[in-house]
């Protein structure tokens, strides 16, 4: 039902602002400019998606919409040829040098407070009359009440609206993605989708073209620190999938990327396997314990690997807790039940135990700052 009304009321909306010129960007929408013209490609489309189920290999499915972004391309410049758009969103496809071993990372990392904010959605009123035929519909041939129909109606098209902003609201370079949610509610799974702004182009890229695979590199990790950074800021993480597919990168060279910055910089980019625990990802809890026994505070760790102060104190109680277990040489069995934890989770903190306290004297030690008063062990 709640899809039934959501499809209503979004078509109802859309013909409504086709009578009245306005042009939204769905999610998936890249908007650019080409000759001082907007053009609009689309990273996601259904009539692509669709091959999807049946069965069609993900290859192919970005050459279909390849095609699909050409022709928009070739609808404002019929001259233009298939490597300007390769200039613009699939920059591997250009013939580009090895470009040697030079560094392709940041010479430091990302300052949140520079991004900006996500534009406010316009504030419009719809009159009465466009969505009273859907509320109709919805209590004469689906037999809800006319207060929950009108209760559906009223949130489908402020959701419709939320994720679908108008042209003129973006930026060229700008887009909308689904990303999963990190804010909890008692009554919200929060892995729900919500809708972002991405800027996958800044204005000093719209222009650049990769020469080599060192500049593509530099390129792709400036993209990744600014998406992922975005997402987070707007209460969403990108999982490794999705910037594969918005970055026309491979999965591969994304891990590879990922490592570097974070060797580099000591900063755990926030995707869906690091905040989320949706990937095989669990280094975030190795990186938390590695920060606080370096002397960081929980504010400094949470701002460094973009959590929360409290997700911060959980996993490094949980830390302590197996510090206490490992002093009392209890074995992993009894550390399982004892802590509620799974014995993969368990062994990574018993590495770093073994890591940095490598006898009892060192655990003795460190408990004891920690204000920690000890029985002798049997």
């Amino acid at each position: 039902m709640a899809e039934k009304a959501a499809h209503l009321t979004n078509q109802a909306l859309r013909e409504w602002e086709k009578n009245r010129g306005i042009r939204r960007l769905e999610p998936g929408e890249l908007v650019l400019c080409w000759d001082g013209r907007p053009l609009v490609l689309p990273l996601l489309a259904p009539e692509a998606l669709r091959q999807f189920s049946r069965g069609v290999s993900p290859r192919a499915v970005r050459r279909e919409l390849e095609m699909v972004q050409f022709q928009s391309l070739k609808q404002l410049d019929p001259e233009t040829s298939l490597e300007d758009l390769w200039r613009m969103v699939h920059q591997t496809e250009l013939p580009l040098r090895r470009g040697g071993k030079e560094d392709f990372l940041p010479e430091s990392p990302l300052n949140p407070g520079r991004l900006t904010h996500r534009p406010e959605t316009v504030a419009e009123e719809i009159p009465s009359g466009v969505l009273q035929p859907v509320t109709r519909t919805l209590v004469d041939k689906w037999g809800l009440r006319p207060a929950q129909a009108e209760g559906m109606v009223a949130l489908a098209a402020k959701t419709y609206i939320r994720c679908c902003p108008r042209l003129e609201e973006l930026e060229p370079g700008q887009m909308v993605w689904l990303a999963h949610g990190t804010r909890k509610a008692r009554r919200t799974d929060p892995r729900l989708f919500v809708p972002v702004v991405l800027t996958l182009l800044a204005p000093e890229e719209l222009e650049f073209t990769p020469a080599n695979r060192v500049e593509l590199k530099r390129l792709k990790i400036r993209q990744i620190e600014r998406l992922t950074t975005e997402a987070w800021r707007q209460d969403g993480v990108l999982t490794n999938l999705d910037l594969e597919w918005i970055l026309g990168i491979s999965s591969t060279l994304i891990r590879e990327l990922l490592e570097a910055y974070q060797e580099r910089f000591g900063v755990l980019l926030p995707t869906a396997g690091t905040v989320l625990d949706m990937g095989r990802t669990l280094t975030h809890k190795t990186i938390v314990v590695e920060l606080a026994l370096s002397g960081l505070t929980t504010q400094e760790i949470a701002r460094r690997i973009y959590h929360t102060p409290e997700a911060v104190d959980n996993y490094l109680r949980l830390f302590d807790r197996v510090l206490l277990l490992c002093y009392y040489k209890l074995p992993v069995s009894a550390m399982i039940r004892v802590t509620g934890h799974g014995k993969a989770l368990l062994e990574e903190h018993l590495a770093l135990v073994e890591k940095h306290f490598p006898n009892e004297d060192a655990l003795v030690t460190y408990l004891g700052q920690c204000g920690v008063t000890l029985e002798k062990s049997s």
